[in-house]
């Protein structure tokens, strides 16, 4: 079957694809953003129990198998991007690391694509110096390259365009919340826990200020109950639990592992206080800021421990929303925490008002409106009529006749003049459908650009059906 596409569209994301890591659930953001309108191919890297090829949707994912070092990871992932882009061709390519942008650089004299970049994804901690510049100097040159560059802050927007070359590429999207999955939730019954901290575990030295804020607090408050959710590495586990054994802590500290998003809810609900680790932002040309967990604990109703850094004073509205502390300050983090436990009803109050500004400015609807947008607007002159019945789009060739078997259609079209898998039955089956040789100029097609009928949504194509 040979359909002709418009929008076809690449994701290209050096991250593992489902996952609960923040990563992840940004992508999978992204794809639903995606899902009603357009079709994808999304290429990650595949961890261990995860297929190779998957329907998803309407997009297909691609997971490339990686191993070695971070850098011969890197490099097996980049050349996975060479052989998609040498098999296919695509009108969009968005892309999340620098990694992926140079691939496009050495490719970009046979691209015929516009560019989306979205500067997500970062180092490891760990990583060299030499890697740390070499990163650094490929994130510039992809926000160079890109059409458009999608950043979550208002802070990031601020630096971006105080330089005029990038300037005009900017789109703000903030981060978005499935406020449908994250509420508060009902915690009788379960005993409760003065402090929960959902991150990613793997900074020492931010983790070495949280507890001993940690171990401040509990000079003063002797049954303190803390939990920890979120992904640690067996190494770092090791020095982790020796840390919370030489702050006294061991009786104190309970862990939850990963946990699967449906579940975060309940967890976040039971503690009095969340905290937002200290961790600053990512490296990069324009530094990595991440708000998820903050915007999770608010929209679970849960009073907030967070540190000063922009982003998050941008989202609780200069400490309006959450207890700020300073990020680098151990004393500082365990007088914020002191605060929120011994003032239960201004905890409260401001948890209340962090819950409401959630619903109102950082639902994942909102952010996927933004995102459609932005692909709406990049595509408006793929899309359009003329261009269409021209073809006048630089670079490509296409068949003027399609070769078609009337087997699908969707929410963006127009609908089929012949049956489309009709879940009544009337003795006409599709699989059945003889295939169909129709002119271009009487097509039209969806956003993603897969073929579909010419006559009106409605009009009857089989006598004998029962809707007639």
């Amino acid at each position: 079957m040979n359909f002709m596409r418009l929008g076809h569209i690449l994701i290209l994301s050096f991250s593992s694809y489902p996952s609960p890591s923040r990563q992840g659930r940004l992508l999978g953001n992204l794809i639903s953003a995606l899902s009603p309108r357009f079709e994808a191919d999304i290429l990650t890297i595949r961890e261990s129990e995860l297929g190779y090829i998957e329907k998803f949707r309407k997009h297909r994912l691609l997971r490339v198998p990686v191993g070695g070092t971070y850098m011969q990871k890197v490099e097996s992932f980049q050349r996975a991007i060479s052989r998609q882009l040498d098999g296919d061709e695509y009108d969009i390519i968005h892309f999340r690391s620098p990694w992926e942008g140079l691939t496009l650089a050495q490719n970009l004299q046979v691209l015929d694509a516009k560019f989306i970049y979205e500067p997500s994804l970062t180092l490891p901690l760990d990583s060299p110096e030499e890697l740390a510049k070499s990163f650094i100097k490929l994130d510039r040159m992809s926000m160079e390259m890109a059409d458009l560059i999608l950043v979550p802050s208002l802070h990031q927007v601020g630096l971006l365009c105080a330089d005029p070359v990038l300037a005009p590429k900017v789109r703000h999207i903030p981060a978005g919340i499935d406020v449908n999955l994250f509420d508060f939730e009902q915690t009788a019954g379960l005993s409760e826990l003065d402090v929960i901290w959902v991150d990613n575990f793997n900074d020492m030295p931010s983790t070495q200020i949280v507890f001993d804020g940690l171990a401040r607090l509990k000079e003063t408050r002797p049954q303190l109950t803390i939990g920890l959710v979120g992904p640690i590495t067996t190494a770092f586990a090791n020095d982790m639990v020796g840390l919370i054994a030489r702050q006294g802590l061991s009786e104190n500290v309970k862990f939850f592992g990963v946990q699967e998003e449906e579940d975060l809810p309940l967890l976040i609900s039971r503690g009095r206080v969340a905290l937002v680790g200290p961790r600053g932002p990512g490296q990069g040309a324009l530094p990595r800021e991440d708000c998820l967990n903050l915007l999770e604990y608010m929209a679970c109703r849960t009073a907030v421990v967070a540190p000063r850094l922009p982003y998050v004073t941008e989202v609780t509205s200069e400490g309006e929303l959450a207890r700020l502390y300073q990020p680098d300050n151990a004393i500082d983090l365990s007088k914020a925490l002191m605060y929120q436990l011994n003032n239960p009803e201004k905890a409260r109050d401001m948890a209340e008002l962090a819950y409401e500004t959630v619903r109102e400015e950082y639902t994942a609807a909102q952010s996927r409106r933004r995102i459609v947008d932005v692909y709406a607007d990049m595509l408006a002159p793929l899309l359009s009529e003329d261009s269409v019945v021209s073809g006048a789009r630089g670079g490509r060739k296409r068949d003027s006749t399609i070769t078609w078997q009337g087997q699908r259609t969707s929410s963006t079209g127009v609908g089929s003049p012949v049956p489309v898998n009709s879940p009544i039955e009337d003795g006409f089956h599709a699989g059945d459908m003889d295939t169909a040789s129709l002119n271009f100029e009487d097509l039209k097609f969806e956003a993603s650009g897969v073929l579909l009928g010419t006559s009106i949504e409605d009009e009857p194509t089989n006598p004998t059906h029962p809707s007639n």
